[in-house]
């Protein structure tokens, strides 16, 4: 991270701050934990509507929800302005927070490729999702923004990456994410080329041996701690250890089946072994929902939809598109030889040049029949992947949904065709929040809003599934995180600036006041397709820090930029209110409160 004077000065002042505030309470002002969301309609579960009312919060605890509550002295108060309180969401399997390698994978180097070490065969059941967690991983924002607080992560990997958390999606380091540890093992029909198990008859064979093997020495095990007496000492074997809670049925296997061979698959398996079973990421369900009632496995269905065909236009249009660094197309070769001919014949013959241009033909494409009946089938496959979730609902089977496949951006408009297909409302908040959270077994401290439960929970400026509605706050743990509303991302960003003032782009002086310091620099705000500041300080011209979550509404702008202070990463948001050729604003800092700043412009874009 680069670190310029101005934000090392953020950064030593709040180290200091935090130092101070372990001898001299007085001088630093105690952060509240105390919260009242005022004036809010309220959905304490899944088709119990409270009404509008308002929500106490007191240590990343639900205190109270009543239709009136008189704040404490100590209290935040959000005005909600009768905006729309929900549970938030649950994903019930992911890689939230979990960083991808960045190691090339090597082709494994063994000496018997029918017995490889258990790592190589991608099998380590012992490893945790624990040790992977990143704090950082902008997956923990993108969910958050979406409407989750609470995520069940696991390991990347093959067959048996190894065993699932439970994270908090907000915490200042990894330990603080961690709910719940080693709750579940991980598996995928996966092999580990070119080893064995390689193939998906090799790995479903492995398991079974896995799974028979870690019962023996479970029970083995058992005999020996009753009496020991001419028993040899049970040898020490770490993978078949970590499967004991298994076969012992303590611990459910997520078994990764986006397919609906692999539903029938994992089925068989958990019929012939007996263990609980939870199929994740389900992208096809209805072949196997009679087996499915019939084994008592519980269901994630995955968020994602297979696009439709005005996604996969409008996915083409932005593949198509030049970037903004490529040059505009010219005519084509063919076309422009042609002009050039036209041209040269005109000068010989004085004809008019419209009279020579190549003719274009307009050609009207009709379908044949073999393309007709394939459009149809696609729209029939389509039609029958967003009413899968009706068709769960109906036959009365509760399920969840897992994230590990789908994109937190596209959530909302996927459960919005789910419910044209004919899911209810009620059902979708179901998956969302009580399914998931009885899937983890934590339905007892999240889900609903329920005194007492975690403050877990999102604002809508309108009703969520009505359409352009924005979520406003999410709260995790009593954490507020306020969103950035999509509608002026959307007026910010791309190849427009929709209603941002124009006059906000150039060059401006900056002046920070820090207590103790004055420090002054150059602000660059410019959008060459996306708005982009740039900050340099008069004392270190050879580091610029660039914003995030640029944002510009009218002569409002507001960013963030992540500082180091005192070995701690901090977020420091700038709200700037712009005026003519001078802004005004603030630069919070967390806790540690906000510090003036102002400017005016140097020089305007060319």
């Amino acid at each position: 991270m680069k670190k310029n004077l101005f934000l090392s000065l953020f950064g030593v002042f709040l180290f200091f701050s935090s130092i101070q505030s372990q001898i001299d309470y007085d001088k630093v002002p105690e952060v509240t934990r105390t919260i009242l969301i005022n004036d809010v309609h309220i959905q304490k579960s899944p088709g119990v509507d409270f009404g509008l009312g308002d929500i106490l919060i007191e240590n990343g605890l639900i205190k109270q929800v009543a239709k009136q509550i008189e704040p404490p002295y100590n209290a935040k108060v959000v005005e909600a302005d009768s905006a729309y309180a929900y549970p938030a969401f649950i994903d019930g399997l992911s890689y939230t927070s979990i960083s991808k390698s960045e190691e090339k994978e090597e082709r494994p180097k063994v000496k018997f490729k029918g017995f490889p070490p258990n790592d190589v065969a991608g099998i380590t059941p012992e490893m945790s999702a624990k040790d992977a967690i990143n704090y950082k991983e902008k997956s923990i924002k993108n969910m958050r923004e979406a409407g989750f607080a609470i995520s069940h992560v696991v390991p990347r990997g093959k067959m048996l990456p190894g065993q699932g958390c439970i994270i908090s999606l907000h915490g200042d380091n990894s330990e603080d994410l961690l709910l719940q540890e080693n709750v579940s093992q991980f598996f995928q029909f996966k092999g580990a080329r070119p080893v064995f198990p390689s193939t998906t008859i090799a790995v479903m064979a492995k398991w079974r041996d896995l799974c028979k093997q870690s019962n023996y020495l479970s029970q083995y095990e058992d005999t020996y701690k009753q009496s020991a007496l001419g028993m040899q000492r049970p040898k020490s074997d770490k993978t078949l250890t970590a499967l004991i809670p298994v076969v012992k049925n303590k611990m459910p296997v997520f078994m990764n089946t986006p397919k609906v061979k692999d539903v029938f698959r994992a089925l068989t398996l958990q019929k012939e072994l007996g263990y609980k079973l939870v199929l994740s990421d389900v992208q096809q369900i209805m072949p196997a929902l009679s087996k499915l009632k019939a084994s008592g496995a519980m269901l994630l269905l995955s968020s994602k939809l297979p696009k439709t065909e005005k996604d996969k236009s409008k996915d083409k249009a932005a593949k198509d598109k030049p970037s903004k660094d490529e040059p505009p197309k010219e005519k084509g070769d063919m076309e422009k030889g042609v002009n050039e001919v036209a041209g040269v014949a005109n000068e010989r013959t004085g004809e008019d040049d419209k009279k020579v241009k190549p003719k274009k033909e307009k050609q009207e494409k009709v379908d044949d029949e073999e393309t007709r009946m394939l459009k149809e089938r696609k729209a029939k496959s389509l039609a029958e992947y967003e009413a899968q979730a009706a068709a769960l609902e109906k036959a009365g089977i509760k399920f969840g949904f897992s994230m590990i496949s789908g994109k937190p951006k596209e959530l909302k408009d996927n459960l919005t065709r789910m419910i044209k297909a004919g899911l209810s409302e009620k059902g979708a908040w179901e998956a969302l929040t009580t399914s998931p959270a009885r899937i983890l077994n934590i339905d007892k401290i999240t889900g609903t809003l329920d005194n007492g439960k975690l403050a877990n929970l999102f604002i809508s400026d309108k009703p969520y599934f009505e359409e352009k509605s924005n979520i406003k706050f999410v709260f995790v743990e009593g954490e507020m995180t306020k969103i950035k509303s999509a509608d002026k991302k959307k007026k910010s960003g791309g190849s427009g600036d929709g209603d941002m003032d124009k006059s906000l782009l150039g060059i401006w002086s900056y002046e920070a006041v820090i207590p103790g310091e004055t420090n002054t620099g150059t602000m660059t705000i410019s959008n060459d397709g996306e708005l982009a500041v740039m900050l340099l300080a008069d004392d270190t011209p050879d580091e610029e820090d660039e914003g995030t979550d640029v944002v510009a509404d009218g002569s409002n702008l507001t960013f963030a930029i992540t500082v180091d202070a005192g070995g701690m990463d901090m977020e420091l948001t700038f709200d700037l209110e712009f005026s003519g050729d001078s802004f005004e604003g603030t630069v919070a800092a967390g806790a540690f409160g906000s510090f003036p700043i102002s400017g005016s412009k140097t020089s305007s874009p060319e």
